[in-house]
């Protein structure tokens, strides 16, 4: 690992045309940094942060071009995962669960057994005839169990939840979406956790709202509603990030139409359609168009 990331290291030095004797300067030997580069020498994770800060580059986008400008293997793995499961292909998540549950067994690490058993929930819903109907309460039982061990949550912890979240019960939900939300803190201003957290918070508010054959009965999570309403307000969607904005527009509007206040949700509804048709984006705007008819 170390031979592959010195010559990683070498390769964005030269083609920045930065030499050794510059880059090691006031950071280590030239000598070292040489047998670093040659897979000689293992490295600290302190003096390669300043290499790569003296390179003007992070860590993320130092593993980005270290894997051949692809995604890490965790996000080519959840990434295979909801592609899979969105094309209701149960042969690659069948593959994709046997491959955790190989390397489970070989290395012993229980993370590779939560990917498995997130993938065998995937399984479950995907094939009708599953043959172990208790599949969804067991693992989420077991999954939820780690979920509550761990003290920090990182992109993992988060993509591994939003994975399950709508298959819980509500104080299931309630309880590990505050869970998620408290214990990622640390790294929220990591844009990876950042987008994982956002995407827990509007998971969640979705699972409140709940079926659109539902809009007609009374709704009892409106405390739970605005709450996590107010956590995606203070992790503060960027500006930017139009898409997030309008979707939160969106589900405000529903959450007035769901409460009563008709008039009021609608009118937020076709604003959020009327902005992304001004933007073109005609496809997103329609299916906000076919949500509201359902939940009218």
């Amino acid at each position: 690992m170390f031979e592959e990331y010195g010559t990683t290291l070498r390769m964005i030095r030269k083609q920045k045309g930065i030499t050794l004797k510059r880059l090691a300067e006031g950071i280590c030997s030239v000598s070292f940094l040489s047998k670093f580069e040659r897979g000689d020498s293992d490295i600290t994770l302190g003096l390669m942060t300043r290499l790569l800060e003296k390179l003007m580059m992070n860590f993320d986008e130092f593993l980005y071009i270290h894997h051949d400008f692809q995604p890490d293997k965790l996000e080519q793995f959840f990434q295979t995962a909801r592609t899979a499961y969105f094309n209701r292909d149960d042969n690659q998540l069948k593959e994709l669960k046997n491959g955790q549950l190989k390397k489970w067994k070989q290395y012993g690490v229980e993370t590779y057994h939560y990917n498995a058993l997130l993938i065998e929930v995937y399984e479950s819903i995907v094939d009708e005839h599953y043959k172990n109907n208790s599949v969804q309460e067991y693992d989420i039982h077991h999954l939820s169990d780690y979920l509550f061990r761990v003290e920090v949550w990182g992109y993992y912890e988060l993509t591994l939840y939003n994975g399950t979240l709508l298959l819980l019960e509500p104080d299931m939900v309630i309880m590990l979406s505050r869970t998620a939300y408290e214990k990622s803190a640390r790294f929220r201003d990591y844009k990876k956790v950042h987008d994982a957290i956002t995407s827990v918070l509007f998971n969640t508010i979705i699972y409140f709202l709940g079926p659109v054959n539902r809009f007609h009965e009374e709704f009892p999570f409106q405390k739970e509603f605005n709450e996590f309403i107010s956590y995606l307000e203070i992790i503060a969607i960027p500006e930017s990030n139009l898409t997030d904005r309008v979707h939160l527009l969106q589900l405000k509007g529903a959450y007035d139409i769901r409460t009563g206040s008709k008039d009021e949700g609608i009118a937020k509804m076709n604003k959020a359609i009327q902005l992304l048709n001004d933007l073109n984006s005609t496809k997103m705007a329609n299916n906000i168009e076919q949500y509201l008819l359902q939940i009218m």
